[in-house]
């Protein structure tokens, strides 16, 4: 089961920086990797607002209001979920309830719920209390399901929500969207770009994910916002940074199979995970090499991913 470390929000205001006209980021934490509080943002057009990411619990997601509130009084119309991590989503009950509607890709399926949608509740209860989760009820299911590409044209903004590549595996998962507003050139990436360049692909593929950035690349952002971390100086950079460490894993790990190495001694080159910490850079590595190990040997014998 795939898991999240979230820090409990106080009642503080989150903190919320403007990108570009009527375009906000509400940041997480900074140099926590996946660790700390995702990013989230919203979107004031002028004929309703629409939020980019939902956050851990019905806690932050009423957090998240509020900061939206403090910017603007537009209705909420729509909740555009990144993909279906529930450090990203378990806020968007109360996203519905302000008057959202969803836009995800339809594939749910994560690691985290493997077992049941009702275990993986219980699991991220513990994660992040009992307090942060009254009211919880699964929301993340879409009214309107982008399985390619789809334009809201809503008041003076044009925003694309676009699942990034093609083909089977996934990348940060199998129902990774990103948000792109090309007038702005500002890019909300979900997890597909994480603050130090170690992307997770245990629900996903190194694959996935390299045919995912050329596409992220390809836009020539402006400004792209991490699904966790500080905001790059330099979006090519993050781009870059992640699919070169990619790209080595990817080598590394194959290079592990030609020369006969089970896939323990293929981990033993790597230091061990953090324990209670899944996804501390250590742990991403070690699982990520995991995941790569598996995939490229079945690329090696010929089979489907």
């Amino acid at each position: 089961m795939t898991s999240f470390v979230v820090v409990p929000l106080s009642s503080q205001q989150l903190p919320v920086r403007q990108l570009a006209s009527g375009v906000y980021v509400v940041l997480g934490d900074s140099s926590r990797g996946s660790e700390g509080r995702p990013n989230a943002g919203f979107i004031v057009t002028g004929d309703g607002v629409v939020v980019i990411d939902a956050l851990a619990s019905p806690a932050q997601g009423e957090q998240l209001v509020r900061a939206i509130r403090a910017v603007t009084r537009e209705p909420i119309r729509w909740l555009v979920l990144t993909h279906h991590h529930p450090d990203h989503h378990f806020g968007a009950v109360v996203l519905r309830r302000a008057g959202a509607r969803v836009i995800a890709h339809p594939d749910v399926a994560t690691g985290v719920d493997e077992q049941s949608r009702e275990a993986a509740e219980s699991a991220w209860t513990l994660v992040v209390g009992k307090e942060q989760m009254v009211g919880f009820a699964y929301a993340d299911v879409p009214d309107r399901a982008v399985v390619a590409s789809d334009t809201l044209r809503l008041g003076g903004k044009t925003i694309v929500i676009a699942h990034p590549w093609r083909g089977p595996g996934g990348a940060h998962t199998a129902g990774d969207v990103i948000v792109w507003l090309p007038t702005e050139r500002v890019l909300f990436a979900g997890d597909l770009l994480i603050e130090d360049g170690v992307t997770m692909v245990v629900d996903g593929s190194g694959q996935g994910l390299l045919a995912a950035l050329d596409a992220l690349a390809a836009l020539a952002p402006r400004i792209a916002v991490p699904g966790h971390g500080a905001i790059p100086a330099d979006p090519q950079a993050l781009i870059s940074r992640t699919r070169e460490y990619m790209v080595r894993l990817r080598a590394a790990m194959r290079g592990a199979i030609e020369r006969h190495r089970s896939l323990n001694r293929a981990l033993d080159s790597l230091p061990p995970a953090d324990e209670g910490r899944p996804v501390s850079l250590r742990s991403r590595e070690r699982r990520n090499a995991n995941r790569v190990y598996l995939e490229v040997e079945k690329e090696i014998m010929g089979l489907e991913p």
